[in-house]
């Protein structure tokens, strides 16, 4: 349970937990990141918005990819210094390596995040929505550049301990106006088969958000 401040509005509170909470994990596994280059995967998803957002207050060089080039302007606000767009964009960054990696998506562009590692860079996988499987390569466990790197994940809820203190934290972000809630959609409880039917389309540039009014 964590507490909120006295004035934010709770319908913007509920998109926390998941989504920034587990955002919030993944740059701490990274170890020290001021001043560092970190690379998000996915940066134009739900849970990537949250931890370029994250990343950038903690003090990285964050460098975002997306798919979508009409999320550039949005990764940029959010405190992104580079996109690339791809697959074959983060394979680009081989030439100037990334400290770490928060990967949401999997499959070639896991594979590719950690190709771009540093030695002793560390990949978080954190979500998998590529719908294929990553195909390493031999050489990419060796030689100069491909030793001690790592690939990791974790359980969002393994730390319940520290949830709480976390979402504290995170509201009072929401609260100052320095993270944002990212609501696509929101509406009446009654609406829920338009919500529904708008996140399965695609339709949602973020999260829904239903109001029990009553």
């Amino acid at each position: 349970m964590g507490v909120v401040p006295n004035d934010l509005d709770l319908g913007a509170a509920s998109t926390l937990p998941v989504a920034a909470g587990s955002a919030l994990r993944a740059p701490r596994r990274l170890g020290p990141i001021l001043g560092r280059r970190v690379l998000v995967i996915g940066g134009g998803s739900g849970v990537g918005r949250f931890a370029v957002r994250l990343a950038a207050l903690g003090g990285a060089r964050v460098i975002a990819s997306t798919t979508d080039p009409g999320k550039e302007k949005l990764l940029r606000e959010l405190g992104t210094h580079e996109v690339v767009f791809g697959a074959a964009g983060v394979e680009e960054l081989t030439r100037r390596p990334v400290h770490g990696v928060i990967d949401l998506v999997g499959g070639d562009h896991l594979v590719a995040g950690y190709r771009v590692l540093t030695p002793g860079g560390v990949l978080i996988a954190l979500g998998h929505t590529a719908g294929q499987g990553e195909a390493f390569r031999v050489g990419d466990f060796e030689g100069p550049l491909g030793h001690d790197r790592m690939t990791t994940s974790f359980y969002p809820l393994d730390d319940q301990v520290g949830i709480g203190a976390d979402l504290g934290w995170l509201a009072g972000l929401l609260g100052s106006g320095e993270l944002g809630a990212n609501i696509g959609w929101r509406g009446d409880w009654t609406r829920l088969p338009e919500a529904t039917a708008a996140l399965v389309d695609g339709a949602v540039p973020g999260k829904a958000v239903l109001d029990v009014i009553g």
